[in-house]
């Protein structure tokens, strides 16, 4: 099963240390290994928000807030690609599973979806919080790199900054385990897309998902 592994003896400059050696001694560029690689976790992230929003949430606009939150925490990997643009940063290391993924990002991120939503304001703010959590979560179970490196979460950032989790059992983001989710995901999206006439496409725009139906009506549903 594995077991979870909390550090604070360790300062955080020791796990910086650790991941540039990691990506010295496999050659490769911060950002293109992370396109390459864990675009399937910002994805399963977004559809498994979205998809727990469908049900408990009335209204788009709030939908999408949750389901934002959801995806929220990977916004502290951003600088990958300042890094790559100015090839002399370090923002990736540093900030990565650092800034957005603690237990005050949830409350940030959940506070300021509950501001902007305009209705089920207490819904909002737990269903923001729980997510936030759950993106957490399959960081810490799902996202080792290719050669086992372990990226830590440091969940009390920023009052504690060598405090990290990691788990003994995690797998690797290209593992069947990712795989088997994200098509589960998908399932689940195809469900309300059927019976809802709504798809995770909304979050981004009413419009993009109200296209999705015309060309499927258009170029489809007259075939069949």
């Amino acid at each position: 099963m594995g077991y979870i592994t909390s550090c604070s003896s360790r300062t955080r400059n020791s796990w910086l240390g650790s991941a540039s050696l990691h990506i010295l001694a496999n050659n490769y560029s911060p950002l293109s290994k992370a396109l390459g690689t864990s675009f399937m976790s910002p994805g399963s992230h977004l559809l498994f928000s979205w998809l727990t929003t469908a049900q408990l949430l009335k209204n788009r606009r709030e939908r999408a807030l949750v389901s934002i939150s959801g995806i929220a925490p990977d916004i502290d990997g951003l600088g990958l690609i300042v890094d790559k643009l100015t090839g002399s940063t370090n923002f990736y290391l540093q900030y990565h599973h650092y800034v957005g993924h603690s237990i005050f990002s949830a409350l940030c991120i959940s506070v300021l979806a509950t501001l902007l939503a305009k209705s089920q304001k207490f819904t909002v703010f737990v269903l923001s919080f729980i997510l936030v959590h759950v993106h957490i979560l399959f960081d810490i179970i799902g996202s080792k790199g290719p050669d086992g490196y372990q990226w830590p979460i440091y969940y009390l950032s920023p009052l504690d900054v060598d405090y990290s989790v990691t788990w003994s059992g995690q797998w690797e983001l290209n593992a069947w385990q990712n795989n088997v989710i994200m098509l589960l995901l998908l399932s689940g999206c195809v469900y309300y897309a059927v019976t809802k006439k709504i798809t995770f496409l909304e979050v981004f725009s009413r419009r993009l998902n109200r296209e999705v139906f015309v060309m499927y009506s258009k170029y489809f549903a007259k075939r069949t």
